[in-house]
């Protein structure tokens, strides 16, 4: 049997490849590592500060979120879509044509996001979420006229302020707050299509992942 030997140039750019697929790797482990570290302190510092003067109002530092492990409806769900992901991701990956890939990742989020939300039911996990008084559709029937609210809405941004806005809607822009006004002059309203909305579009973040690193050369 001959052996066959690849031209210079060729094992050249193969161990270019190499060092660079290391290197690549490398630099996953420590933003994972610096990402790992980073939640750790903000939870040791985020609890020191509610142990000493409960100035946070959260119990699970840096979360704001409670301990509650439960099962629901959507558990199976949950379960059998991160198993299909862990088999058959890494293959469909590699063979899905690019447009291919970023649906099946867009899909793939939709169904975890969704199995993980009705682990609470359809009420308590989608259609009631954003109706909490503190949430975006307590603020909708305020913009009958949105030129004038967007013009009052520094007004009603503290809570010493009269009549101000409820927590989320003070606390961001309001495009946020806008999106559902939008939403509901379009008779989606309520909180089962604002829900619907927000996993749809939130979704759509793994698929912009993958834009973003081919756009950087990364693939």
């Amino acid at each position: 049997m001959t052996d066959v030997k690849l031209p210079l140039r060729s094992r050249v750019d193969i161990r270019a490849l190499e060092d660079e697929t290391r290197t690549g790797r490398r630099r996953d482990v420590l933003a994972a590592a610096a990402a790992a570290v980073l939640f750790a302190v903000a939870a040791v510092v985020g609890t020191l500060i509610q142990r000493a003067d409960h100035s946070l109002y959260v119990d699970w530092a840096p979360l704001y979120a409670d301990w509650l492990p439960h099962v629901g409806p959507g558990t199976p769900a949950a379960l059998a879509v991160a198993a299909a992901v862990v088999v058959h991701g890494p293959r469909l990956a590699a063979r899905l044509p690019w447009r291919g890939l970023l649906g099946a990742v867009w899909a793939a989020a939709m169904a975890w996001i969704w199995s993980l939300a009705l682990v609470d039911g359809w009420q308590r996990g989608v259609a009631e979420r954003l109706t909490a008084r503190h949430e975006y559709l307590r603020g909708v029937d305020r913009f009958h006229d949105i030129g004038a609210a967007l013009r009052g809405f520094t007004g009603h941004i503290l809570l010493t302020q009269p009549d101000h806005w409820p927590a989320h809607i003070a606390g961001h822009p309001p495009g946020a707050v806008l999106t559902f006004v939008g939403l509901d002059r379009l008779g989606l309203g309520g909180g089962g299509w604002a829900g619907a909305f927000c996993v749809t579009v939130g979704g759509s973040a793994a698929a912009a992942v993958l834009v973003t690193l081919r756009a950087l050369g990364r693939e």
